[in-house]
């Protein structure tokens, strides 16, 4: 009788470590989980642009936003292009603020035009086509920092202070 009520304890004893390490593993992560950022979006897109030179990086028009990224800028709160003005380079910016719902929509478009590029570079452009391989691409739960061109790591740095 008393090994029966060993092996109950026991059993109970690992019920309850595999319910306590089942619950951290589902729960734990969304304590940890990096929330919204409450930064403004002019303070954001000032402090990556620091110091750049952005003449020969126009900000784009709504129409181009949604020619080249499949982005629809009256969809999101805020919205911010850059593009070389040749249209041979491969060079652009995109900073967006958006509805964490929206995380996946924005992430998907931002892959679908890294992918048109190396698509349209590959042939004929390999050095523009290093430039697309190279490019940093910085999610947030309600921002999202894509750049090509020379200037994309540091200004990728200064993307993550200003949130």
């Amino acid at each position: 009788m008393n090994r029966q009520k060993t092996l109950t304890i026991n059993r109970w004893t690992i019920g309850m470590i595999v319910t306590f390490t089942a619950f951290l593993c589902f729960f734990l992560p969304s304590v940890f989980r990096e929330g919204p950022s409450q930064a403004d979006f002019a303070d954001v897109t000032a402090a990556v642009t620091e110091g750049m030179d952005l003449t020969a990086y126009p900000a784009a028009d709504q129409s181009l936003i949604r020619s080249k990224l499949g982005l629809d800028p009256a969809q999101y709160p805020d919205i911010a292009y850059w593009r070389s003005l040749n249209a041979m380079d491969a060079e652009e910016l995109l900073i967006i603020r958006f509805d964490p719902a929206q995380e996946q929509d924005v992430l998907d478009k931002v892959n679908a035009r890294i992918q048109s590029q190396k698509d349209i570079y590959q042939g004929y452009a390999p050095e523009q086509l290093d430039m697309v391989n190279q490019a940093v691409v910085d999610v947030h739960p309600n921002y999202l920092f894509y750049m090509t061109g020379p200037q994309a790591k540091e200004a990728a740095a200064r993307f993550e202070e200003a949130l």
